[in-house]
């Protein structure tokens, strides 16, 4: 089963290295034990031609039928131990960039406190890379931003995170407490790129609430948006409210509330086939909706403060 799994991580992850990570073994041993597989099965499973790694034709066959025989086996494994309320087993995350991998990473090490015999992995991706590797089963979940209504995934609404206007403590704006959507247009803006859907909605909502400012740049994530606009004076960001909690806190940036409200919703997406979660899985699921649902803002900005003032003390 070990060597099942071995092979399925290093057909997921298209890498012998990152699959040898997870398993506490060397590249070396990795690629010996996938090689030993592939002369007893009498077929090459791994394209090693090409970067990344991909599957051969057998290797794609195998991969499914192995993936099916190791979840099924965690899931039995797990049942076996949920009647001993002791979950156990392996889950696998995809989450966007601009999740937030603070909240993720609080959440997972309070989870593997309370359930040490579950294995949890993250991974951060682009929209479309995650809705891919749900889709495909590389991963048992994803974590996105303005989840649509797929016809092969399932998608569990998370939370609406109210989004805010950041900018330096120096800038013009930093002394507001309320922002018109209207008054920005007059102001250089850093955003987040036109074909991630954060970036979409937010031009859509400036345009229908006013005009467009001026793009002095974009990026792909939100901590590449937060460092310039910590060096910049004139320049503003729109931003989900809580990825700034511990800038906002240490003085570094400021947030200023947005006039419309404007909210991104964030989900779980998972493959719609498949019958139920296993033991492991529920409970990160529950967990995850308990510690990062829609109650938890006022949550987070006292444990983004709280955590500021310890290192300080530090």
């Amino acid at each position: 089963m070990q060597l099942l799994r071995l092979f399925c991580d290093v057909a997921r992850y298209q890498s012998f290295s990152r699959a040898a990570e997870e398993h506490g073994v060397t590249q070396s041993a990795a690629s010996q034990r996938i090689g030993a597989l592939e002369k007893d099965l009498g077929v090459t499973l791994i394209d090693r031609s090409v970067r990344p790694l991909g599957l051969t034709t057998a290797g794609e066959l195998f991969y499914k039928e192995a993936a099916n025989i190791v979840r099924r086996y965690e899931n039995l494994v797990q049942k076996i131990a949920h009647l001993q309320k002791q979950p156990s087993g392996h889950v696998h995350v995809d989450a966007i960039y601009s999740a937030g991998i603070d909240l993720l990473n609080h959440v997972h090490a309070a989870f593997v406190k309370q359930y040490p015999q579950v294995a949890v992995s993250i991974e951060y991706k682009q929209p479309a890379e995650v809705h891919d590797a749900v889709r495909a089963g590389r991963c048992d979940l994803g974590f996105v931003s303005y989840p649509k209504i797929w016809r092969d995934i399932g998608v569990m609404p998370l939370r609406d995170e109210v989004m805010a206007v950041a900018c330096s403590p120096r800038h013009p704006f930093a002394g507001r407490t309320r922002i018109e959507a209207r008054e920005l247009a007059e102001w250089s803006m850093i955003t987040l790129e036109a074909d991630l859907p954060v970036g979409r909605h937010i031009r859509r909502y400036l345009k229908e609430h006013g005009e467009l400012p001026t793009i002095a740049a974009s990026f792909d994530n939100v901590d590449t948006v937060k460092t310039a606009l910590q060096v910049s004076d004139d320049q503003f960001s729109i931003l989900p409210r809580r990825t700034v909690l511990r800038e906002v806190a240490a003085g570094t940036l400021k947030a200023v509330a947005l006039d419309p409200t404007l909210v991104r919703p964030m989900g779980l997406i998972y493959p719609r086939g498949r019958r139920a979660f296993s033991p492991a899985l529920q409970v990160f699921v529950n967990f995850l909706l308990e510690h990062a649902g829609p109650d938890m803002d006022t949550i987070d900005e006292t444990d983004a403060r709280a955590r500021h003032l310890v290192g300080d003390r530090l």
